[in-house]
């Protein structure tokens, strides 16, 4: 009996990796990116919102995320990258979502609308281009309202570097 398991429990192990390595998938190592280049840099979104710097904490993030996602070498100097990012954050709204007892919101729905552009620094070509990159995601900000702005700079963060993921995501879907 445990004989007959043990060869049940193998067929099974095998037939299972046999399955996996037929369906197609598989991990991917490198990005898909466009070999033209390898050098990207990345200057300061414009802001064309209300909110105060959220292009420099939205640019921040975006910079952090092509290196720790992407084989991308991000460069300070465009005069030695290959590709500029250019981009604008043309809307960020804030709604609340959940209400406390106590307070006037807990739970916020946060949407973020930018304009994104991968640009070839010699030539001028688009290799990517969104004009209406829409990011939305629920944050638990602060449930005490008197200290709601001393919390927003951190969930700022947090919701710059899921954003700043989506786009990386994004402009690698797109070669």
């Amino acid at each position: 009996m445990l004989k007959t398991r043990a060869c049940l429990v193998i067929h099974i192990f095998i037939l299972l990796v046999l399955t996996q390595q037929s369906c197609g998938y598989q991990v991917v190592t490198k990005n898909r990116t466009n070999p033209q280049f390898q050098k990207l840099v990345i200057p300061s979104l414009e802001n064309e919102t209300k909110v105060f710097e959220v292009e420099q904490i939205l640019t921040q993030s975006l910079v952090r995320a092509f290196i720790e996602r992407t084989s991308f070498d991000v460069v300070n100097e465009p005069s030695e990258a290959d590709a500029v990012l250019e981009g604008a954050v043309s809307q960020v709204i804030v709604n609340p979502v959940l209400y406390g007892e106590q307070t006037f919101g807990s739970t916020f729905l946060v949407t973020i609308s930018v304009r994104v552009k991968v640009v070839d620094r010699k030539t001028g070509n688009i290799f990517y281009e969104n004009d209406n990159h829409v990011f939305r995601d629920q944050y638990v900000i602060n449930v005490d309202v008197e200290n709601f702005f001393s919390e927003l700079n951190p969930a700022l963060e947090r919701i710059g570097q899921d954003f700043a993921d989506s786009v990386v995501v994004g402009i690698l879907e797109g070669f």
